[in-house]
């Protein structure tokens, strides 16, 4: 059977604790020789930043090509005794053994990688299997496993953030009201500052002057 990544991410969905990351992933399959082929298992072991996780397939005994998940089984890592790989060239296997949920548990499973992994049961299976025996050796050692890295995200700008020069600027007095433009200080040599005459609406006028007779005007009698 070839696990996929979606069917890894739906089952890890529902096994996974919340916050729980994982670190790596593989499948083996576990016949022992003096079972004669009656025992046929395929496991999909699952190493998170909290415990290792054993998921349990296996082969109906009438219908050999079929493939049902048995249960699921995990320890935490302080209860993980030794997860290694094991083996030469391209029989590796992968070694587990320590206290689960359901008692204790001693498996040695072969890491299918058929046809240099073209022909594995999952993708980059015999990475993810060094990845988990790399994580259990962390953790042997009191060290935390290496997580996988976040994505990486836009920082938020600097408190000490300063607005550019010209919004530091202020009126340190209130603009002038709208009216005639000041005169300057200084004139060309020769030259008086005068105000600008007023607007004809503004002068004062007296009485309106006499008419000027003209000498094609009729004559007027007084």
């Amino acid at each position: 059977m070839f696990f996929s990544d979606l069917h890894v991410q739906l089952l890890s969905r529902g096994i996974l604790n919340p916050g729980e990351q994982l670190l790596g992933q593989t499948v083996t399959g576990y016949m022992p020789w003096w079972a004669f082929g009656m025992i046929r298992r395929q496991y999909l072991v699952l190493a998170t930043d909290q415990r290792l996780i054993l998921i349990d397939h296996r082969f109906s005994f009438l219908r050999p090509m079929v493939q049902r998940l048995h249960q699921v089984d995990s320890m935490t890592w302080n209860n993980v005794a030794e997860a290694k790989v094991t083996g030469i060239l391209l029989k590796k296997k992968l070694k587990v053994v320590g206290n689960g949920e359901r008692g204790p548990i001693s498996l040695k499973m072969v890491i299918s990688n058929t046809l240099f992994g073209l022909l594995a049961p999952m993708k980059n299976n015999m990475s993810g299997a060094r990845a988990i025996a790399s994580a259990a050796q962390s953790m042997k050692q009191g060290g935390m496993p290496a997580l996988p890295a976040a994505p990486q995200q836009y920082s938020q700008p600097p408190v000490s953030y300063a607005p550019p020069p010209q919004l530091q600027q202020g009126y340190s007095q209130p603009p002038a009201a709208y009216g005639a433009p000041p005169m300057p200080q200084i004139n060309a040599p020769g030259y008086h500052s005068v105000p600008p005459p007023a607007p004809p609406q503004f002068q004062q006028y007296g009485a309106p002057p006499a008419p000027v007779p003209s000498p094609f005007d009729p004559p007027r009698q007084y």
